[in-house]
């Protein structure tokens, strides 16, 4: 297959998971904010009402009850799918009724994410919450503006390689470290009938996947200032060796058989099955998707194993793509100090571990209990050593960028445009995205 030239990501639905992937004002003095720290981290009573809206109750309602209890406030959520949330949102800040914590999304990813509400005013800095210190630096692009930090991480997920264990064992291959090993593990079960890959680019915000984790190594890990000379101007995605070659690894797995036979051909979910009987070996995805696929497996999750996506020769070098979930606080919250409590008390470790494991994703804060199976075992070292980067889309502004990956990339896929087709496509993306 073409090399890299230096040899260097609770069940989802496909729809559900196209979804994810996608120094203001606090509106409050620094005396009030520290008031309403104070009363946050005493387990005090507070009392009246918490307005709450994320996307689920799946997390949160492991805490509310005692919540309550413990501090007399009333949590009043609502729960609804990310994209409406998020519409609502932007409404319910311009009219003044936003609620008093919501999810927003990572970054600039969206009109109602973090830095772009940030820069807006609409939430308040969090800086000064005792759980800041334990956020991951890696985060800082999606979550800070001007030093400061505007949303707590409630939970995150990756994008990994997902494999059959019994087809790694029926092969007798190992999961790989580095790039030669991975393409030696491909060959391998290309030449014992299986395809070693799944790629379902029928869908077509699933083309992501790969050059997401492939990117996370080639230009996070060796370009990293690659996002501050692009936004400074002194760059470009067409400039990038990283991109350049992360694209040229994409497609030339493709090209040389290494996944699907006809990949625009397939969806996302047909191909998670493929991986779950055994017709297929591996498929690289979110790993919130990872529930879904351990589904399609006759031997549930111990059937279902994981490792990073290697790009280069040395294991050290990679990095995986690696995106928390957020909770802000309204600038204008009707109860500020309720809001700030409910951050301290689900900040705590071992709630902040039982959140990620009641939805099958990882914990973000570096002090959480650790959850004792193969996603957090993989992930763990990665978020210890530094090396994660935030989903590529995510510090992105707004969406047009990852569009033109999704179009211009399936005609790559097809044949019809070039690497640098669409390199020229991510930049004018860009450019409109800054205008």
């Amino acid at each position: 297959m073409r090399a890299p030239a230096r040899r260097r990501a609770v069940a989802m639905t496909g729809a559900a998971l196209a979804v994810t992937l996608m120094a203001a004002c606090s509106g409050s003095s620094g005396d009030e904010q520290d008031d309403a720290a104070t009363a946050g981290g005493s387990g005090g009573e507070l009392g009246g009402s918490l307005a709450l809206a994320t996307t689920s109750d799946v997390g949160p309602k492991l805490f509310i009850d005692d919540f309550e209890a413990e501090t007399g406030v009333t949590v009043e959520g609502t729960y609804a799918e990310a994209g409406a949330l998020g519409e609502q949102l932007r409404i319910q800040i311009t009219s003044g009724t936003a609620p008093d914590l919501f999810r927003a999304a990572p970054g600039t990813a969206s009109p109602s994410a973090v830095l772009t509400l940030a820069q807006e005013g609409a939430l308040m800095d969090l800086s000064g919450q005792d759980w800041a210190q334990y956020v991951p630096e890696s985060f800082a692009p999606l979550q800070q503006m001007d030093g400061a930090t505007y949303a707590f991480p409630t939970y995150g997920q990756a994008i990994l390689a997902f494999y059959n264990k019994e087809v790694f064992e029926e092969v007798g291959v190992e999961p790989p470290a580095t790039w030669p090993e991975f393409v030696d593990v491909l060959d391998q079960l290309k030449a014992a009938g299986k395809v070693p890959l799944a790629l379902g680019l029928a869908d077509n915000y699933i083309i992501q996947f790969l050059p997401y984790a492939l990117s996370a190594t080639l230009v996070n890990g060796q370009e990293p200032d690659f996002y501050e000379r692009l936004e400074a101007g002194e760059t470009s995605f067409a400039e990038s060796e990283g991109w350049r070659e992360t694209f040229e690894v994409f497609l030339g797995l493709i090209e040389d058989g290494y996944t699907t036979p006809d990949p625009l051909g397939m969806p996302g979910d047909p191909a998670m099955q493929a991986v779950g009987s055994g017709e297929a070996a591996i498929v690289v995805m979110p790993s919130a998707a990872s529930p879904v696929l351990a589904g399609f497996m006759a031997g549930g999750e111990e059937q279902m194993g994981v490792f990073a996506v290697p790009a280069t020769e040395n294991a050290a070098d990679t990095h995986i793509p690696f995106t928390p979930d957020y909770l802000v606080v309204n600038a204008d919250a009707k109860n500020p100090d309720a809001a700030l409590a409910f951050l301290d008390y689900i900040a705590e470790p071992e709630r902040t571990a039982a959140w990620a494991d009641e939805v099958g994703a990882i914990p973000a804060l570096t002090n959480a209990e650790p959850i004792d199976n193969s996603l957090n075992q993989t992930v763990q070292p990665f978020l210890s050593e530094g090396r994660t980067t935030p989903f590529a889309n995510h510090v992105w502004p707004g969406g047009e960028v990852a569009t033109a990956l999704m179009e211009v990339g399936q005609q790559a896929v097809e044949g019809s445009k070039s690497v640098d087709d669409l390199l020229a496509a991510l930049d004018a993306a860009y450019q409109e995205s800054m205008s």
